[in-house]
């Protein structure tokens, strides 16, 4: 949640009130940050070995309380859900500190809640929602089922927007679209239907046989395997994690980028290609819709239909002229809607 995060306390930060400080892991850098940030460093490593060693060091626990203490808040707003918070949420409650939640994904999303990461994920969530003092979720939809599924009091949820990332522009090299380019970014993971992308190309290659997809983030692709070789000649795959520094070079070189989910509560991606002038093709799920079809920056179609999916994808490609009426008013929609003061404003 670095991208986020990042972004949420360089505008909390502007602000001349506030006294801010950010409690972030030691082996993160600070590039997304602005240089006047102060931090809270503590030791933890994504290396799940480390993450044991660390989580057990009394030494290194007992040094962030106290550099929290000494920082005496009025408000913590946990804006992830790190298995430590089910421990310092609750601490930090008894220190009388208003406790603040952000909650991107209240209820994983298909598939997820299988593995013991996974279920500790839950658990967190839980924990956040229930000692939350303030229980933020991105759009009204969301806020909804929230207070419907979870039992939570309504006057405790806030519905706020998903902003803008436009800070991915700073390393903007603004290169040619390459024709018949389309990307789908972001993790490989069942409820993305990458599977119902792939089985949509047969037609689409029937009519625009020159097209690309772009598939560019970390994730198992053996059970694709079979299809991504039957187009091996229209696909570039990028396997691996994609620093924000080089999200241009996929994004920049795309006509539109397509999020063909089965499930969803909203995607960081959208934002990321309005930053970069790209019309979006989405499913009707979660929040996705809130961001497309009343401002027009993109297409909407139901989920689970592959004809439907590739009658678009050859539409959005044969239709130039249309994607970039769509693109502009993705920018115009960013830049007008997506405000990151206006939604701090909100919070605090």
């Amino acid at each position: 949640m670095l991208h986020y995060s990042s972004q949420f306390c360089n505008e909390l930060n502007k602000k001349n009130n506030i006294n801010l400080n950010v409690a972030i892991a030691s082996y993160h850098n600070s590039i997304l940050y602005d240089e006047n940030i102060k931090f809270i460093k503590i030791r933890t490593n994504p290396n799940m070995f480390s993450f044991i060693f660390d989580s057990i060091n009394i030494f290194y626990q007992i040094l962030f309380i106290y550099k929290i203490v000494k920082f005496n808040p009025e408000i913590i707003h946990f804006l992830d859900n790190h298995p430590w918070y089910i421990f310092y949420s609750r601490l930090f409650k008894l220190f009388w500190y208003k406790i603040y939640v952000t909650q991107h994904d209240p209820t994983l999303h298909t598939g997820e809640n299988t593995t013991l990461l996974w279920k500790i994920a839950t658990k967190v969530n839980e924990v956040l929602r229930n000692i939350s003092d303030r229980l933020y979720v991105h759009w009204d939809k969301l806020k909804k089922e929230v207070i419907s599924k979870y039992n939570i009091n309504q006057d405790k949820v806030f519905s706020i927007k998903h902003w803008a990332y436009t800070f991915f522009n700073k390393w903007a090299k603004w290169l040619n679209i390459q024709k018949n380019t389309f990307l789908f970014f972001w993790r490989i993971v069942d409820y993305k239907w990458l599977d119902i992308l792939l089985e949509s190309l047969d037609i689409v290659k029937d009519k625009v046989p020159d097209f690309k997809l772009i598939i560019a983030w970390p994730g198992n692709l053996d059970k694709y395997q079979l299809l991504l070789d039957k187009y091996q000649n229209n696909i570039e795959i990028f396997n691996f994690n994609v620093e924000p520094e080089d999200a241009y070079k996929y994004f920049e070189i795309s006509e539109f980028v397509v999020l063909p989910y089965k499930d969803a509560t909203w995607s960081w991606v959208i934002p990321v290609s309005y930053s970069f002038s790209k019309a979006v093709l989405v499913t009707n799920v979660g929040e996705l819709i809130s961001v497309v079809k009343d401002w027009k920056t993109g297409y909407v179609i139901e989920n689970n239909n592959s004809k439907i999916l590739w009658e678009k994808i050859i539409d959005m490609l044969k239709n130039k002229d249309k994607i970039k009426e769509l693109w502009k008013n993705g920018k115009i929609f960013s830049d007008k809607e997506l405000s990151w003061k206006d939604i701090i404003d909100k919070i605090y």
